[in-house]
């Protein structure tokens, strides 16, 4: 081999070493024996313990603050599974929470103070409404068709599915698949791999994963499809940034049920 030829061969060794040596660095989905990834507390490479994930300070309801100015978390169902609050934002300066109802209803939440506001047209039968006009807490207003509620002392809220979307998952094993970022956040992807237990009223995944906060142990996003005898179920969850969505209908709320009800009727 002549000279010129033997430098063409060490330079190409050289580059393949180094993609090589950059590949395995750089590589998001280096394998499970990697000793220098680290889980959050209650989470490793073949397992999660949601009850410890629960258990830490950090929660879905103020822990993502730290990264954005404002967001969502969007969830979806089977239309025969569905749950009274689905998708909530979060503004993450002044902590209000706006959530979206059944039947085109709006919670908003902030501090003590709670708004609600139900378009009278999405109301599905006569017998719900029957149930807005009898309670006192409601006030249709005919401007907006709407019935609202305003009460900015109503102290300790009632309970809301924010942190509950991801009690679903409990039912099954995981295992790490790979890191990435999810919206700029580390996040650890894991794969559905079977059921906790063989508890018949549990339904298999066929499919499943999730992201996990690398730093703080909070699920931002999953897909899981459950197979029950004939058809299948498919949920998702994520939790990513999103404009605070506006919310003049708070104001007229508590104009016109926090006290003014010059342009109210119970017709």
């Amino acid at each position: 081999m002549d000279r010129r030829s033997l430098v063409a061969v060490l330079i190409v060794l050289v580059v393949v070493v180094t993609a090589s040596i950059a590949f395995t660095i750089w590589s998001p989905t280096s394998g499970l024996s990697d000793p220098d990834r680290t889980y959050p507390a209650g989470a490793g490479a073949d397992h999660i313990n949601f009850s410890t994930l629960e258990s830490d300070d950090s929660n879905v309801s103020h822990t993502p603050r730290e990264y954005w100015d404002s967001y969502a978390i969007l969830y979806t169902a089977p239309p025969e599974r569905p749950i009274v609050e689905g998708d909530y934002y979060i503004n993450s300066s002044t902590g209000e929470i706006i959530a979206d109802r059944w039947h085109d209803a709006t919670v908003y939440r902030n501090g003590k103070t709670y708004a609600f506001a139900q378009p009278a047209e999405s109301i599905p039968n006569e017998h719900q409404r029957e149930e807005f006009e009898s309670d006192d807490a409601f006030v249709y207003d005919n401007a907006t068709e709407t019935y609202y509620r305003y009460d900015p002392h109503y102290g300790q809220l009632a309970p809301t599915n924010i942190g509950r979307h991801t009690a679903l998952l409990d039912a099954y094993t995981w295992e790490a698949t790979n890191t990435t970022t999810h919206h700029g956040v580390p996040v650890i992807t894991y794969r559905v791999t079977g059921m906790r237990t063989n508890n018949s009223r549990v339904t298999p995944a066929s499919n499943g994963t999730l992201q996990l906060g690398a730093e703080d142990g909070i699920i931002y996003a999953y897909d899981i499809t459950l197979d029950a005898d004939e058809r299948t179920y498919r949920y998702t969850y994520n939790v990513r940034p999103a404009p605070f969505p506006e919310h003049e209908w708070v104001d007229t709320a508590r104009e016109v049920a926090g006290g003014d009800t010059t342009n109210s009727s119970t017709e």
